[in-house]
Parts: C-alpha cells; structure tokens; sequence
C-alpha cells in the first residue's frame, strides 16, 4: 500500500517538475524567437479612433505592445512624449500601430480659409451679398455684428408692429469659414480696393439660439453683418423703426 502511495506521489512530482520543464522551455523558446525577430515597442491602438483625436485624449485608447521589428513599417512610437497639441491626421482601427506621421498640428488638417469652431459651438451658414459682408472684407477668425431687417413686423408692441425693424442680434459673432468669388481685375489705384464680384458663403461658431435667429434671418428677412474687434462696446439691441431714424 505505501509502496503504491510512494509510486503515486513520485509520479506526480515527476509529472509536475515535467510540465514546469516544459513551459520553461516553451517560453525561453518564444524569447529566443522573438529576440530573433528584433521586437520594438510600439503604441497600439485598442479600439477603433477618429481622425482629429487630440494627442491629451489618444492614450486612453493605446497600450504598448512588443512587435516584431518587421512588422512595424515607419517611423513607430512608443510614447505620446513629446507630441503635445498635436491631432490624429487618419483614423486608426484596433490592432493598427501608431506611426509618427500620423500625429499632425491641428491646423494642418483644416480646410484653408478656416479655424477651428470652438469646443461647445456649431456651426451654421449664411449666403450674403458682398455689401452685406463688409464687402467682402471679413476673414476667418474675424468677429462680427449680426443685425437682422425684418419687413412689417407683426408685433404685440404697438411701437414697432407693421413697421419695417432692423434689430442688432448679436456682438461679436466668430465667423469660422468664408467663401467669396474671386475678385475682378481692375484699373483702379493702388490704394482702391478691386470691386468684389458675387456673394458671399459666411460661416459662424454660434450656440444654438444664435444659429436658430440666424437661419430664421436667413430664410424669412435679411441679414447684415459689421466687423467688430474686441474693443467694440457691446450695441443697443432695441429694435429700430423709422420712428427712431427719423429722431
């Protein structure tokens, strides 16, 4: 009876000390394969991420893993180190390897003639006159003067119902986009800007009451627009009449 018991337990000593043997061998295999293979450390993405992905918000969606070296193509990172202020250019799917070229200056991946809609805005677009848009002075990044023209208001306020109203809307309104045609040629002097041709796509960084007045402006009145810099006081927003023109 003991001598089975001894014969039991060495076997599955034998047994034990066989597997660790084994795994041991096993993993100094695979370290000498991957040795072979010279492994770099890259960052690897662990889901799927957009393009424009700020670099402060790309780690939580990377880990570093260890790749064969002729697996990795480019120039491959291994940190963020370094890349402060930078975007995603590309999409990038679960699995894919970060290269360095994907990491851009956020402006480099807008349109030109744009900036950048500040975080919480939304943009909406307007098609004006060149009149209308200071002719066609305004820039991307500029900041304007809304006012709407609204025909025989009909009004609860007797001062201004069945009148024509002009009412400033909004100060200082960020235009985000412009197109305007190009300007026609001219023989006037140097000092004489060329006379703008066409009208002109405006678009603004507003919140969504401003865009809900501007396309209710857009679509049922007129708009204006007047270049504003930051030492603009804030404008009267009480609605005009002739009644007030005529003072």
């Amino acid at each position: 009876m003991k001598t089975r018991m001894l014969g039991g337990i060495a076997a599955l000593i034998l047994a034990v000390v066989g597997a660790v043997l084994l795994y041991s061998y096993v993993n100094a295999a695979d370290s000498r394969a991957q040795a072979a293979l010279d492994p770099v450390q890259v960052l690897v993405a662990t889901k799927n991420v957009s393009a424009g992905t700020p670099v402060k918000d790309l780690g939580q969606s990377l880990t570093v893993k260890s790749l064969p070296g002729s697996a990795v193509t480019g120039a491959a990172l291994d940190s963020l180190a370094g890349q402060d202020g930078k975007v995603l250019s590309q999409d990038m799917v679960a699995g894919e390897h970060l290269l360095a070229a994907k990491l851009v200056a956020e402006e480099s991946l807008l349109t030109p003639g744009t900036i950048a809609v500040p975080k919480g805005l939304q943009e909406v677009t307007v098609l004006l006159e060149p009149a209308r848009v200071v002719g066609s002075m305004l820039r991307a990044g500029d900041t304007v003067g809304v006012f709407g023209n609204y025909p025989k208001v009909a009004s609860k306020n007797e001062a201004t119902a069945g009148l024509d109203v002009t009412k400033l809307l909004y100060d200082k309104v960020l235009i985000t986009a412009i197109q305007v045609a190009p300007q026609e040629k001219s023989t006037a002097t140097k000092d004489v800007a060329a006379l703008p041709s066409g009208s002109a796509y405006v678009t603004f960084g507003v919140e969504s009451d401003q865009a809900s007045k501007i396309i209710y402006s857009q679509e049922f009145a007129s708009i204006w627009l007047t270049k504003q810099d930051e030492n603009v006081p804030e404008g009267d927003k009480s609605p005009i009449t002739i009644n007030e023109v005529l003072k």
